[in-house]
C-alpha cells in the first residue's frame, strides 16, 4: 500500500453515537481563490448553462478553462473538473469529454492534499462507489466523517441526516443520535447548504410539529437553490387543513404558484440563487407584491443584483 497516496489514510472510524460535535465552516480551510483562476472558473461555469444540451457545449474550452483554474489550485475548478474526468460526459455513444479515471484521482488527491474538506468527502465517494479502491463502506464514512468534522457541508449534511431516527437502523445507514445530527445540519446549513434546509424543514414540520419554524427552513433553503423547499412550500400552500405548512393559513394558490414556477428553475438548475426572494415572494403575513406572471421576470428579480464594473474615464490626450 503506497502510503503516499491520501486514498490510503484512513481517518478514525465512523462513530455514529458521538457526544460532541465542533462546527467548522468550509470557507475557514480552502485556500484563497487566485482573481485570474476565478475569472476562468466562472468562463467554464457559464458555458455548462443548464439551457444547452451537452452536445452543444464547447466541451474542450470548458476543460481548458476549468484545468488552467486548477493548476493555480482553484478547489472548486479541481473538483468540478475530477467529477468530468470520472465519469465523462457522452452524447449517446460519442464521448464529448474524455472519461479520464486516473485524472480524476490525481485531482481529488491533490486537493485533499491541500487541505480542502470536499476531496475528502468525494474520496467518501469514491469507496462508497468503488472508483479506483475496493468497494468499502467503512471507509466511505469513515471519511465522509473526516470531511464533516472539516466543515464540508456536503458531508455534514450527508452525515447529519443519517442521525436523526428514534432507534439504530444500520440496515438502513441510520442511527439514533438526533442531537448531534441536527447540529450537523445546522452548520451545513449555516453555510448556505440548500440540502440542509430541507432536512431540517423536513425534520420540524414531520417530527416536532412546528410548522412555522419549519417554514422558516424551507423558505430560506429556495434561496440557497433547492428545488425540494420550494416544492414542499408549493405542496403546503396548495393545501389545507392539517398538511398546510401553516395550518392557519389555508390554500394560499398565489404563493404556491410562485413556489411551484421557482421549484421547476431550480430542478432545471440548481446553481441558481436567489437572495432577493423576499422581494417577490415574503413569507406570511406580508402581502405578496404585484407581478404580471412572467416566470422569468420572478425569478430575475430574485436573484442577486450584480453591479457592473465602473466605466473608466474617456481616454484624454490633451496635455496638461
Amino acid at each position: 500500500m503506497d502510503m503516499s497516496l491520501p486514498r490510503n489514510h484512513m481517518p478514525e472510524l465512523f462513530h455514529p453515537h458521538r457526544t460532541q460535535f465542533a462546527c467548522l465552516h468550509e470557507a475557514e480551510f480552502v485556500p484563497a481563490i487566485d482573481p485570474q483562476a476565478e475569472r476562468w472558473y466562472q468562463e467554464a461555469e457559464g458555458m455548462r448553462d443548464p439551457k444547452f444540451w451537452d452536445a452543444e457545449i464547447d466541451w474542450s474550452r470548458v476543460i481548458t478553462l476549468y484545468r488552467q483554474a486548477a493548476e493555480r489550485k482553484h478547489w472548486k475548478a479541481m473538483i468540478d473538473l475530477a467529477t468530468l474526468y470520472q465519469d465523462g460526459i457522452w452524447d449517446g455513444d460519442k464521448p464529448l469529454v474524455e472519461r479520464k479515471p486516473q485524472a480524476a484521482m490525481a485531482l481529488t488527491e491533490e486537493a485533499m492534499r491541500l487541505g480542502i474538506p470536499l476531496a475528502w468527502a468525494v474520496m467518501g465517494n469514491y469507496y462508497r462507489s468503488g472508483f479506483l479502491v475496493p468497494v468499502n463502506p467503512t471507509a466511505a464514512w469513515a471519511f465522509w466523517q473526516r470531511a464533516t468534522d472539516m466543515g464540508s457541508p456536503y458531508a455534514q449534511t450527508l452525515i447529519g441526516k443519517s442521525l436523526l431516527t428514534s432507534k439504530d437502523q444500520p440496515d438502513k445507514l441510520l442511527w439514533a443520535n438526533e442531537k448531534i445530527g441536527l447540529q450537523m445540519l445546522e452548520c451545513a446549513f449555516a453555510q448556505g447548504d440548500g440540502n440542509a434546509a430541507y432536512e431540517l424543514g423536513l425534520q420540524y414540520e414531520v417530527i416536532f410539529k412546528n410548522k412555522a419554524k419549519a417554514l422558516r427552513y424551507y423558505h430560506e433553503g429556495v434561496k440557497m437553490g433547492s428545488a425540494a423547499c420550494a416544492n414542499s412550500l408549493f405542496t403546503g400552500f396548495h393545501s389545507s387543513g392539517r398538511n398546510a405548512i401553516i395550518p392557519s393559513a389555508g390554500i394560499d394558490n398565489d404563493r404556491a404558484q410562485r413556489y411551484n414556477l421557482i421549484g421547476d428553475a431550480l430542478a432545471f438548475n440548481p446553481a441558481i440563487r436567489l437572495p432577493n426572494l423576499d422581494k417577490v415572494l415574503p413569507l406570511p403575513p406580508a402581502k405578496l407584491p404585484v407581478w404580471n406572471g412572467d416566470k422569468h421576470q420572478l425569478i430575475n428579480a430574485a436573484k442577486a443584483v450584480v453591479t457592473p464594473p465602473p466605466k473608466l474615464p474617456p481616454h484624454s490626450n490633451s496635455a496638461n
